[in-house]
């Protein structure tokens, strides 16, 4: 008698089927014509399972014209040399970066805009102090 509690042994001959070793046993399934029985081999006609293929790299430029763009926002006249850097190396290989012609105009316009509110401040003080200078002639 055999004790239940027992774990089974694998290479016991008590369960044998009568089969040599490496045969499969009568009424398991077979695999299908022209596939190999060696686990981990493909099947006839199809390549071993290897790197994936490379992704195509970023244009160049592109990552330039997105630091161009933010660059508009941050400091813009730096903005406008990043961003025609960018659209020089993606003219380069016919590459349309959007992102470096929005940074440029951007960073052009808010220069613009910079240099314009510089312009106010220094005429209102110069206006302010002459006519300070004014006042205080009069007494």
């Amino acid at each position: 008698m055999t004790d239940p509690y027992q774990p089974p042994q694998p290479y016991s001959n008590s369960g044998s089927s009568g089969t040599p070793a490496g045969e499969p046993r009568p009424g398991t399934p077979q695999p299908p014509p022209g596939y190999s029985q060696q686990p981990g081999t493909p099947p006839p006609g199809y390549q071993a399972a290897g790197y994936p293929p490379p992704y195509a790299p970023d244009p160049p430029g592109k990552t330039m014209g997105i630091i161009g763009f933010v660059l508009a926002f941050v400091l813009a006249p730096a903005g406008i040399i990043v961003s025609a850097m960018a659209l020089s190396e993606s003219k380069k290989v016919g590459y349309d970066n959007v992102l470096g012609k929005w940074g440029f105009w951007l960073s052009i316009v808010f220069t613009g805009i910079g240099v314009l509110i510089v312009l106010a401040y220094v005429l209102f003080f110069v206006l302010f102090i002459g006519a300070m200078g004014a006042a205080a002639g009069a007494y």
